[in-house]
Protein backbone atom coordinates (compact mmCIF):
# COMPACT_ATOMS: atom_id res chain seq x y z
CA UNK A 1 0.00 0.00 0.00
CA UNK A 2 1.22 3.50 -0.75
CA UNK A 3 0.64 6.59 1.41
CA UNK A 4 -1.81 7.95 -1.20
CA UNK A 5 -3.94 4.79 -0.93
CA UNK A 6 -3.86 4.88 2.88
CA UNK A 7 -4.92 8.54 2.90
CA UNK A 8 -7.81 7.75 0.53
CA UNK A 9 -9.04 4.95 2.80
CA UNK A 10 -8.60 6.92 6.02
CA UNK A 11 -10.26 10.06 4.59
CA UNK A 12 -13.56 8.12 4.47
CA UNK A 13 -13.49 7.49 8.24
CA UNK A 14 -14.31 9.60 11.28
CA UNK A 15 -11.02 11.40 12.12
CA UNK A 16 -11.61 10.68 15.84
CA UNK A 17 -11.42 6.88 15.39
CA UNK A 18 -8.43 5.12 16.95
CA UNK A 19 -6.07 3.17 14.66
CA UNK A 20 -4.76 -0.22 15.85
CA UNK A 21 -2.32 -2.86 14.64
CA UNK A 22 -2.26 -6.52 15.70
CA UNK A 23 -0.06 -7.38 18.67
CA UNK A 24 2.70 -9.96 18.39
CA UNK A 25 0.77 -12.94 19.78
CA UNK A 26 -2.66 -11.43 20.24
CA UNK A 27 -4.35 -8.23 21.27
CA UNK A 28 -3.86 -4.88 19.56
CA UNK A 29 -1.61 -1.82 19.89
CA UNK A 30 -2.08 1.73 18.66
CA UNK A 31 -0.52 2.25 15.22
CA UNK A 32 2.45 4.55 14.70
CA UNK A 33 4.21 6.80 14.93
CA UNK A 34 5.67 6.37 11.46
CA UNK A 35 9.33 5.41 11.26
CA UNK A 36 11.98 7.24 9.30
CA UNK A 37 12.01 6.38 5.59
CA UNK A 38 13.58 2.96 5.05
CA UNK A 39 14.35 0.73 2.07
CA UNK A 40 12.53 -2.58 1.63
CA UNK A 41 12.95 -5.56 -0.68
CA UNK A 42 9.54 -6.75 -1.92
CA UNK A 43 8.31 -10.35 -1.92
CA UNK A 44 11.39 -11.82 -0.20
CA UNK A 45 9.70 -14.23 2.22
CA UNK A 46 7.56 -17.13 1.02
CA UNK A 47 6.73 -18.68 4.41
CA UNK A 48 3.18 -17.81 5.59
CA UNK A 49 4.37 -16.89 9.10
CA UNK A 50 6.68 -14.08 7.89
CA UNK A 51 5.65 -10.79 6.38
CA UNK A 52 6.27 -10.84 2.62
CA UNK A 53 8.79 -7.99 2.59
CA UNK A 54 12.07 -7.26 4.43
CA UNK A 55 13.99 -4.14 5.29
CA UNK A 56 17.15 -4.36 3.17
CA UNK A 57 19.41 -4.12 6.23
CA UNK A 58 17.97 -7.47 7.39
CA UNK A 59 18.86 -9.58 4.32
CA UNK A 60 21.92 -10.76 2.42
CA UNK A 61 23.06 -8.57 -0.49
CA UNK A 62 22.94 -11.54 -2.88
CA UNK A 63 19.17 -11.78 -2.31
CA UNK A 64 18.64 -8.10 -3.19
CA UNK A 65 19.44 -8.55 -6.90
CA UNK A 66 16.33 -10.69 -7.37
CA UNK A 67 13.83 -8.30 -5.72
CA UNK A 68 12.37 -4.85 -6.25
CA UNK A 69 13.63 -2.28 -3.73
CA UNK A 70 11.22 0.47 -2.58
CA UNK A 71 11.19 3.18 0.08
CA UNK A 72 8.57 3.16 2.80
CA UNK A 73 7.75 3.73 6.47
CA UNK A 74 6.70 1.41 9.26
CA UNK A 75 3.70 2.40 11.37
Amino acid sequence: MKVKELIEQLSKLDPELHVFVPGYEGGYDHAGPASDIKQFALDVNKEWYYGKHEEITDINDSVLVDHTIVEGVIL
